[in-house]
């Protein structure tokens, strides 16, 4: 980003008293001016500087915004009105969600910080999805209604070790209906494991159809089951394949 400004200097001091930029480069002129965290650095050239286009010479940045999206606003404003920036419009919220506030430096330039009402943090994580592995080690079912006709229904109690990203054990009491081309089940698994290094249990209800050699299956964890280190755990899963349980999952805040 290339400004022209009357004073290089003034606003040199401004950029990195107040908002973290370095200088890089220098020359009569003409500063260049970064940051780490930077998406461009700031070019800053003194007006009339013949290494720009004659019709460039005497252009001005004074009508510029330079925008920043930061946290905290209201701990940004005060520290920069105890540093003696110039703050000419003070924190206001707009009604879609910003929140901002302005600065101007010596040279006219307006530095603008904003923050969102409603940006994503680091409890609105996007969903990460894996497939988990795991060994069925028991299965014990107790029929509960054996009919001459229509499907039996079945009680079943299936233990598992699950291996991967999901490390850990469960346990899933299951109810079963099984016809003579129809089927289906649901069932409550409660999960001893690690997810992402957390320690910690959740509970998934799910369950699947099967009409012929349609299939479908279906599942979720159940709201605010996750305990420990999973606190907070929510998403959906699925056993669409045997023995992979897909998980598509994010963490919130904790209930």
């Amino acid at each position: 980003m290339s400004l022209t400004v009357d004073d290089v200097a003034a606003s040199r001091d401004s950029l990195t008293a107040h908002f973290g930029y370095k200088e890089t480069d220098a020359a009569e002129g003409f500063v260049s001016l970064t940051r780490d965290d930077a998406a461009a650095d700031i070019v800053l050239l003194r007006r009339g500087i013949d290494v720009v286009p004659e019709n460039q010479h005497y252009q001005r940045a004074a009508d510029t915004i330079i925008a920043f999206t930061v946290t905290a606003i209201e701990a940004e404003q005060e520290r920069l009105r105890a540093a003696g920036a110039n703050i000419t419009m003070p924190l206001r919220e707009e009604p879609w969600g910003e929140r901002l506030f302005q600065v101007t430096d010596p040279n006219g330039l307006v530095l603008q910080l904003v923050e969102w009402r409603n940006a994503p943090t680091a409890d609105t994580t996007m969903p990460t999805t894996l497939q988990a592995e795991f060994e069925i080690d028991s299965w014990d079912e107790v029929p509960y209604h054996e009919p001459d006709e229509g499907p039996k229904q079945t009680r079943i109690v299936i233990r598992k070790t699950y291996r991967g990203a999901l490390e850990g054990t469960g346990v899933a009491e299951v109810l079963t209906a099984q016809g003579a081309t129809g089927a289906g089940y649901v069932a409550s698994e409660h999960i001893n494991a690690s997810l992402e290094g957390r320690q910690g249990t959740f509970v998934i209800q799910h369950g699947g159809l099967a009409n012929g050699d349609d299939q479908s299956t279906f599942g979720t964890v159940v709201p605010h089951s996750g305990t420990a280190d999973l606190a907070g755990l929510s998403g959906h899963a699925t056993e669409a394949r045997p023995g992979i349980l897909t998980l598509t999952y994010t963490f919130g805040k904790p209930s």
